[in-house]
This record gives C-alpha cells, structure tokens and sequence, in this order.
C-alpha cells in the first residue's frame, strides 16, 4: 500500500503542506479518522504515469470512497484512464474529472468510514446509472444532473464520461430542505425544472473549470458560496413538492406494512423506513411513541414474528437460514434478539413447537 501511494503522488499535484492537512499521498489511504484539511487543498491526479497494467487497481483502491469498483477484464484494466481534479475542505468537497466505463456499488459512509455526504453533479460528457436503495434507477445523459447519496448502498455504472460535482454535508441538506431527501428520480427531477437549479448546474461547471488557477483565499470563498447555493437550490426546487406525510392515524399502519416488505434486509432501519415513507423524523417517532413502542422495537418484533413463523412453519430449515431471511446475518445477534423477546433460543423454541404439534 505505502508503495501504491508513493506512486500515486507521482502520478499528480499534491499541492498542501503538514500545516493544511496531516494526511498525505504517501501516508496510507485516507479514511474520517484521519481528519479534514484546514484550509482548501487542490489536488490533481491522472493515471496516465501508470502502467497500463496497474492502472485501474491503483485508482479504484486508492480514490474511490464510499464507491467500490467492480473489478475488470485485463484487457479493459489495461485500457483504463482517469484524472481528477478536487478542490476539498471541511465540509465541502468539488471535483472534475474523466474515467473510462467503470461499474460499482455505493457503500454507506459508516460502512466506507467516511462522512455522510451528499453529492451533487453534472454530467459532461457520456452516461451515469444510479439505482439507490429502495428506489427507482435513474440515468443521467450530457448536461442532466445526477446525485449519489453514501447514506444508503446502491449500484452505480457510467460509460466513458466526464462530470462535475460538489459534495455537502447531508445533515445540512436534511436541515435546509426541512423534509427527507427525496428519493434520487424526484431530486434531479425539480432541480431540472427550476431556474434555481439551472444556475446551480452552470455555477458548478465554472468552479470547476477554474479551481486549479485559485488562491487560498479564493478557493476559501468559492467553496463556501458554492455549497451555500447548492443547499438554497436543493431548499427552493423541493418547496414545490407536495407533502408526502400520510395521516397520523395511518402512519403506524403503512410503516408496518414497508417494514414487513423489507423484513430479509439486514441493513433496513429507521433511516430507510423515514425514506419510503417520505415523512420527517420528528413526525414518524412521535407516532410510534403515542404508540407506546419505537421504529427499532418494531423492526425487530416483526422480524421475530417472521422468525417464528419460519420455525414452526418449516422445521428443516437451517436456523442460520431463518436468521438470513429475517434480517440477521450475524446468527449470534439474531440468537440473543430471539432469546430476549421470546424467552427461548431459536432451537428450543423451534423444539416446543415440534411437541405440541405432536401432543
């Protein structure tokens, strides 16, 4: 790893002292314990120095984050070409660049241990598929925004293109905006339609076009301004949509419904449940509190229930296997889950019902 960095500070412009940013090319790879820079740091970076053979596997283990490259056939890697340009500080984070075909799946930043963002670009040149977690894929052609959100896993492909983005924190957009994020279909859609997002998208490209030649002091400012008015267009684009918030009385009832459709996925939580139902955080626990119980408690009963139906109901099932299919991949949290709720190990109880179906 320490040699693929070296290599990789060879192959750009690394252009931060220890002062700006601890962190450095021929350290080891970045990751969110190590820190953001102080002030703005530019970097640019291409894969043309490389071997023709090491090129990909340099760039997708050392510069994707929160994105995990599929790996590709030899003749592919051998071909692959990138560069880079970015433009980075706390909180927000700008970049151009180009890259050969390349697929992968998103991660989620706790998963990446990076930070909760959410991105924001313009395709240049060529094509992006985006298909997030619980929602419709989208596609992004020349000149059409697209988004990624490394809160949830997702799968990402694009053709040779180039793109532009800003990054900004997604606490901050949840904040601005005042509802959950709209699913990434409904995003680009509004930010298309409003001239607010028409300027937003031309204001990107600019920045980005002009970074490498920004002072300190300039870059400082161009950020700042630039993250300001992507949060005001993302507020301004999604005011026009209508609210999505079912009935209090009706709350209860259609996230049960959603949780039980999602039961077998491990990482289902609150988080993706506030996503389908379209409604804020405050409005869906206040419900399940009224309710005497909480999203978590829920979560996990009906995984229980199901776990119990799978027991009884086919008894030469693996107990892994159950644990599988109700949203447990770890068979030891799932043991404890059940003994909690059940008073019973998934054996026992499975065992208690063989009798009494036999008495």
């Amino acid at each position: 790893m320490g040699q693929e960095w070296h290599r990789a500070k060879a192959a750009g412009l690394w252009s931060w002292s220890p002062d700006q940013w601890a962190w450095t090319a021929d350290n080891v790879r970045w990751s969110l314990e190590l820190g953001m820079p102080k002030t703005p740091v530019f970097f640019d970076v291409s894969t043309d120095p490389f071997p023709a053979e090491d090129r990909y596997e340099m760039w997708r283990n050392l510069l994707y984050y929160s994105f995990e490259g599929d790996p590709l056939p030899p003749e592919a890697a051998r071909a692959f070409c990138a560069r880079t340009q970015c433009l980075i500080t706390d909180p927000v984070q700008l970049l151009h660049y180009r890259s050969s075909a390349v697929s992968g799946r998103g991660l989620p930043a706790d998963k990446a241990k990076d930070r909760e963002t959410y991105t924001l670009g313009v395709v240049i040149a060529g094509e992006r598929r985006y298909e997030q977690e619980g929602a419709r894929p989208v596609v992004s052609r020349a000149g059409e925004f697209f988004v990624f959100d490394n809160r949830w896993h997702s799968r990402v492909e694009w053709s040779d293109h180039s793109a532009v983005q800003i990054s900004v924190p997604r606490a901050d957009l949840e904040q601005r905006i005042g509802r959950t994020i709209p699913e990434p279909a409904e995003m680009m859609r509004v930010l298309e339609e409003a001239r607010i997002g028409q300027v937003l998208k031309g204001q990107i490209q600019l920045a980005a076009r002009h970074m490498a030649d920004t002072q300190d002091q300039e870059r400082e400012f161009l950020l700042v301004q630039l993250m300001q008015l992507a949060l005001f267009a993302c507020e301004t684009a999604t005011a026009t949509l209508p609210a999505r918030t079912p009935p209090r009385r009706d709350l209860l009832s259609a996230a049960r419904s959603i949780i039980e459709q999602n039961i077998g996925r491990s990482g289902f939580d609150a988080r993706a449940l506030l996503t389908q139902l379209g409604c804020s955080r405050a409005t869906l626990y206040r419900a399940f509190a009224e309710a005497g119980t909480s999203v978590s408690d829920m979560i996990t009963q009906l995984r229980i229930d199901r776990a119990k139906m799978l027991l009884e109901g086919a008894p030469d099932m693996p107990v892994n296997i159950v644990a599988a299919r109700c949203g447990w991949y770890d068979g030891a949290s799932f043991a404890r889950a059940f003994r909690r709720q059940a008073g019973l190990s998934p054996s026992e109880f499975r065992e208690r019902a063989r009798i009494a179906g036999n008495a």
